[in-house]
């Protein structure tokens, strides 16, 4: 082997490990960084429920603080609780600059978000949509992925959700997987009754019909359905009825 030769191999293996080690380096750093924030978000979230949530008083009602809540952020607008889940978190009110994406719910950056709406007149418009991150961490809305195993869905159809002056109950009555920009295609032209019709075919599973259906809430997370990776450009959607718990 000539010289030349022997010595672009060795600055070439050197580049390369260089290069390793940097890509080693990042990746330390960003699974450091992922592990710090999500244990940020979930400690957070368990001191904060500990302290705003004042007593269980039965089994359909909670007493929030909610001027605890407002003290901390005016943004929160109401509590979202799925009894044997880690989904028991509070719904921020965001805007179209989608803070809450990359927000929690004190404000501060993390990459796990909150559970957020975009409604203008959450939970009093016909269908109140509510978004949160499919962590592989498990925490905000991954656990909406398990509602495509048919025995989960039958033990978790009910969702919970309070906000300051009204309780509700959630009766979910559809579940599936789409494409986001197909979803929008299929549903931008129907009015509420045939939006309702809709969900009910679009559903996996059949679920005992729901009649008198006035408003529904519609929660929605990334799908991880054909890539364990990364997320795909589907959503898991579960939708439930919406009735006031007096």
């Amino acid at each position: 082997m000539k010289g030349g030769d022997f010595y672009i191999k060795v600055k070439i293996t050197r580049i390369a490990i260089i290069v390793f080690m940097i890509i080693l380096v990042i990746s330390l750093y960003l699974f450091i960084r992922d592990f710090l924030e999500y244990k940020e978000s979930n400690d957070t979230i368990i001191e904060l429920s500990e302290d705003v949530i004042i007593e269980e008083s039965d089994e359909e009602k909670i007493n929030i603080d909610w001027e605890k809540l407002e003290s901390i952020n005016k943004d929160i607008i109401g509590w979202i609780k799925i009894d044997n889940t880690k989904i028991d978190y509070p719904i921020l009110k965001d805007d179209d600059k989608l803070k809450y994406l990359k927000h929690s719910y004190n404000g501060k950056y993390n990459n796990n978000g909150s559970i957020f709406t975009l409604n203008n007149n959450p939970f009093n418009d016909n269908t109140t949509i509510i978004y949160g991150h499919n962590m592989k961490s498990g925490i905000m809305f991954s656990e909406l992925a398990k509602y495509m195993n048919e025995e989960f869905l039958k033990e978790h159809s009910s969702i919970k959700i309070y906000t300051k002056n009204q309780n509700y109950k959630a009766t979910i009555f559809s579940c599936y997987s789409i494409g986001i920009t197909e979803e929008e295609n299929n549903i931008k032209s129907l009015d509420f009754k045939e939006e309702i019709d809709y969900y009910k075919k679009a559903s996996k599973y059949f679920i005992e019909d729901i009649d008198k259906i006035e408003k529904i809430v519609k929660l929605s997370t990334c799908s991880y359905l054909n890539n364990h990776t990364t997320p795909t450009d589907k959503r898991y959607f579960i939708i439930a009825k919406l009735e006031k718990v007096d």
